[in-house]
Parts: structure tokens; sequence; C-alpha cells
């Protein structure tokens, strides 16, 4: 059966009325990928070519249970295939060729899954690399030794903020750096500081990769966001990228884990961390929003900046129903965002992710639950969505940097 919805963005022409020749028209359709995803706390998601079709399949997991991965056959007709059990993960998962043979494997808590190279009609071998690991809420991919090869960094608010150095021989234990502390969620990896090398940021303050191999940290307590209150303090997402064109990384944050959060980016005030400005996203409304336990900051105008992407949970219920948010970065220099509404369908998403699945040239999105909400408009039932980007320009509007 064929599902699919149309939405065009509503507070832009609400609140600005007419287009301009510098703001993008955004329009994406709605499918279900999964309409039926059984039980709850799906929490890892991860993109990667796991047959190796030239084509972007999208991954994920529950908390101490199974992962599946779906195959796109069609916008609105996906195959869901077994890639493992047990996962360690609550909700990190990342997707990387860990042992080098050209199949891509994933890494969720303590455990990587190998691709046998037959994902489509076999599970993956799972492989424990530390088995005390377990619980985790972030995986995050990024070189912290400086070799040249992809480090996996952890954290929950379960263990510490830590990296591991996957071995030459990847089926034996992998040896395990301690970052410092940890809070829930809100790992991010850039350079702050200009030196070339990679540092950390943990929510409300980041670590200095001092010596450029990852074997010593100092700390800056100095990043002006998260919320300090429970259940979850200071829990965040975190990207890391130069928001503003001037040269040096800045920061954008989501509070993910709490209705009303904030969204915002952080600009490296002296380009060496030392000081941050935090520029709040407007928001199109002054309803009360559910946790935006997403965050994607990435180009989907294919104009040369990067816009921010999040979405409602269901589970950590705003005012009204879940709604998919997309704001424009304007004026390329992360001065004037524009607020669109990609979809409000009463679905909510945890987790998104981005890629051109479809393989078009733009930016599609594709998310899950951690659990659903009885209103929703699928029933009650838990859902898998894609948003299919049908990017369009308004006529004589740039397509390149508008820097």
């Amino acid at each position: 059966m064929r599902t699919c919805c149309l939405f065009v963005l509503t507070w832009t022409t609400l609140l600005f009325g007419a287009l301009s020749a510098e703001t993008a028209e955004f329009r994406f359709r709605h499918h279900y990928i999964d309409r039926d995803l059984p039980g709850g706390s799906w929490g890892q998601t991860a993109v990667a070519d796991l047959d190796r079709d030239g084509r972007l399949d999208f991954i994920t997991g529950r908390s101490r249970g199974e992962i599946v991965w779906y195959r796109s056959e069609a916008p609105d007709r996906w195959a869901q295939h077994r890639l493992g059990e047990q996962s360690p993960s609550d909700v990190g998962g990342a997707a990387l060729d860990v042992d080098g043979d050209g199949w891509i494997d994933l890494v969720t808590g303590g455990a990587w899954y190998r691709n046998t190279g037959r994902p489509r009609t076999e599970p993956f071998e799972r492989i424990v690399f530390d088995a005390e690991l377990a619980a985790v809420h972030d995986v995050v991919l990024a070189d912290v030794d400086g070799d040249g090869r992809a480090d996996v960094l952890t954290m929950s608010d379960k263990n510490n903020l830590r990296w591991y150095r996957v071995p030459a021989d990847p089926r034996q234990p992998w040896p395990r750096y301690d970052i410092g502390p940890s809070v829930h969620a809100g790992i991010g990896v850039g350079d702050l500081d200009g030196d070339g090398d990679n540092d950390v940021v943990r929510s409300n303050l980041w670590f200095e990769n001092a010596d450029g191999k990852g074997q010593r940290w100092l700390v800056h307590e100095n990043i002006p966001f998260a919320n300090p209150n429970p259940p979850f303090p200071l829990a965040t997402h975190c990207a890391v990228l130069d928001m503003d064109g001037d040269g040096d990384n800045d920061l954008v944050m989501t509070e993910n884990e709490i209705k009303g959060g904030r969204i915002g980016w952080l600009e490296n005030l002296d380009g060496r961390g030392g000081s941050w400005r935090l520029h709040e996203l407007p928001a199109g409304d002054k309803a009360v929003r559910g946790a935006y336990h997403s965050l994607i900051v990435a180009d989907f105008d294919n104009d040369g900046d990067a816009d921010v992407f999040t979405c409602e949970m269901e589970w950590i219920a705003g005012e009204g129903p879940p709604r998919w948010f997309l704001w424009e970065n304007a004026d390329g220099k992360g001065q004037r965002f524009v607020e669109h509404v990609v979809l409000n369908a009463n679905l909510g998403g945890h987790l998104a992710v981005a890629a051109d699945f479809d393989g078009d040239g733009d930016l599609d999105v594709i998310s899950k639950l951690w659990r659903p909400r009885k209103d929703n408009a699928n029933g009650g039932r838990n859902h898998v969505d894609f948003i299919e980007n049908l990017l369009r320009r308004p006529a004589g509007a740039d397509t390149v940097n508008r820097h």
C-alpha cells in the first residue's frame, strides 16, 4: 500500500509573507518505512550502504534487544533485514568498516557487529570488545589520536567519557583511554582551539586534546548551555562546525531530554574556545515543544551553508502534536535563521539521520521513535518515517554559498 503525504513549509509564509529570493522553499514528502515496529526503546540509528548496492540503508536497534536494517526498494517500500541481537547500547550506534574488509560493520556499546558480506541473508557476527561497557547513549566516530583512522568515543551517565582505538585485530579487546566524567548525553568532536587536532565537547564543558594524541586532556568549563535539572541533567546533542564562515569551529546544541528545551548555536568568539556567545534559534509559535532528541546540521537546500534540523519526541511530548522543524541559515552567517515546519502530521521522531537516500542530490531524513504515544497518527503504534526532500528554490535564487 502506498502511503505518503506532501508537506510544504508553513511558518515562513505565516510570519514573513511571500518568500524572498534569499529564502528557500522547502518541500518534503512523508513515507512510512515501517508502521508496526514492535515494542519500544528503539534508540540506535546509523546510515551506511551495508549490502554494497550503491544505495544507503537505515539501521536502528533497541536497548538490549534486536538490531534491524532497512533497504530501500522505493521511497514508500523498504525491506527489513535482521542485523543482530543483544545490543548493549541504549541509544548510541555508529557504522564503520571495523576490520578493513570493505564491508561496513556496526559498533554499539561494547560490541561490534561484523558484516559477513551477506547482509541480506544472514545476521552480522557479534564480537565484544569491552564486556563491561553497556547502557551507552553516545557513540561517536572521530580521529582522536591523529593517526588518520577513526576512533570510537562513548558516553552515558552509566559510564565515563572515553575513547577506544580499534586494534589491528579487532576481535581482541580494544585499548581504552579515559577523557573525563560523563553526563547522560552530549558528545561533540572537533578542533575548538585551532591547533589542528580534535577536542571533545561534553554539554557545558569541553576537553582540550592537549598532546594531540588523546592521552592528556585539559578541561574548560565555559560553555553557556545545557539544563542542569534532573532527571537527565546537562543532557544535550552537539555538532561542531563553522556556522558563521569565519574560519573557526562553533557549536550547535539542543537540550534533548526535556520538554521545552532550547536549540541554538554557540559562537566561538576568540577562535580558541575561550569564550562563547549563544544564539537561540527562533520559534514560529509560543507552544511548548516536546524534547528535541534529534540534531542534524547540514546543507538541506544546497546553497553552501549549514541548516539545522530537529523534531519533537512523542515520548516526551509538548503542548501539541509533534512536528519536524528545519531552520534555514538564511544569510549564510548564522545571524538570520528562518524556521520551517517540514512535517506536521502528529508523528514524532528520535535520533533522526540525514543522507541522500534516493540519490537525487539533496538530503532526506529518516527517524523512528523511542516509544510511541497512544494518540499518534499511526494508531498509537510504533513507526519509522522517511521524509523525501523535494528540493526547490525560488526562480533566480543563488544555488551557491551566499556569504
